[in-house]
């Protein structure tokens, strides 16, 4: 019997700090808020475009239109939104396209991987029909994240999300980090 409270004390233990580490992330919180307002919008016109495969791009500056680099705060919130839009959207049922993967698995002494960014090795013309981008722009203590589900072939906007996200939320404890290529301290 002591045996039986004792797995059910650390089942229950594991279980609930599982849950609480999900919900107290604050990128996943932001990027299921991000995907409920594009898939809501995508739910009123999907009667008229019927289901499309999307890819998911990295989140590029508003200003230059260019991925934020290294060290810039703007980097990680970018790679990790993104990244984390792949689930979320799949969680509404949406047909996703990942276009880095490889129509075969690469083995090396390392480990085994399937997706890359050699464009030598991947599909030319990827089963896309509509993009999601995304746009950040530094405001206030902060970021604006700003994204579009775009048709390929005509450019329309199907569906489209903003959130603010405090910089507290993606860079924490830091003093300084790049911003348009110089060093910045707060």
């Amino acid at each position: 019997m002591a045996l039986r409270s004792t797995l059910f004390a650390i089942m229950a233990l594991l279980f609930s700090s599982s849950a609480l580490a999900h919900v107290s992330n604050p990128h996943e919180k932001i990027g299921d808020d991000l995907a409920a307002q594009l898939v809501s919008q995508l739910q009123r016109v999907n009667q008229h475009y019927g289901y499309s495969n999307i890819g998911v791009t990295r989140w590029v500056l508003a200003e230059t239109l260019e991925l934020p680099e290294q060290g810039d705060s703007m980097h990680k919130l970018s790679h990790q939104l993104s990244e984390s839009l792949y689930a979320h959207m799949k969680e509404r049922n949406l047909d996703l396209v990942e276009f880095r993967a490889q129509d075969y698995v690469t083995l090396t002494a390392e480990g085994s991987t399937n997706m890359t960014r050699n464009v030598d090795e991947l599909e030319a013309q990827p089963k896309l029909d509509w993009v999601l981008v995304g746009t950040l722009s530094r405001k206030d203590d902060g970021a604006v994240v700003n994204l579009r589900i775009i048709d390929r072939r005509s450019q329309e906007v199907l569906a489209a999300a903003n959130r603010y996200v405090p910089k507290h939320l993606y860079w924490p404890n830091k003093q300084t980090e790049m911003v348009d290529g110089r060093l910045q301290r707060h």
